[in-house]
């Protein structure tokens, strides 16, 4: 029997990891200090000005990613649409969409509420 080369070393570790979710957290971690770098050049300009449309849109995106546990994805969308600040909060973005929470949607990310009252209209 052969021994392990390097290369069979290297590609074992690199399937642990991936398994085990820690290569895709390494890699947007370094994703999201790559953009935070990058904005950093940027920060001392004046930042474009954002529609509320589209922050009120990047808020849904971000609950929803961090609601599907894509937590490094939801970070370098914050860094890069500069809205790092603090996320807007459930009750504002219900408020904002004219959505009333109960107990069954306050357990779902807004968009697939938003999702689901538009398949609902189609079918009626």
């Amino acid at each position: 029997m052969e021994a392990p080369t390097e290369a069979d070393l290297l590609d074992a570790i690199r399937e642990s990891l991936q398994k085990d979710g820690t290569l895709g957290q390494v890699s947007g971690q370094i994703r999201a200090a790559v953009m935070t770098v990058l904005n950093r050049n940027i920060e001392n300009k004046e930042p474009p000005k954002v529609p509320e449309e589209t922050k009120l849109i990047n808020e849904l995106l971000r609950e929803y990613l961090t609601w599907n546990g894509y937590l490094y994805t939801e970070q370098v969308l914050a860094a890069e649409s500069g809205q790092k600040s603090e996320k807007m909060s459930r009750d504002v973005l219900t408020t904002k969409f004219g959505v009333m929470d109960d107990a069954k949607t306050a357990k779902i990310p807004l968009l697939y509420y938003i999702v689901a009252a538009f398949q609902n209209m189609d079918e009626e």
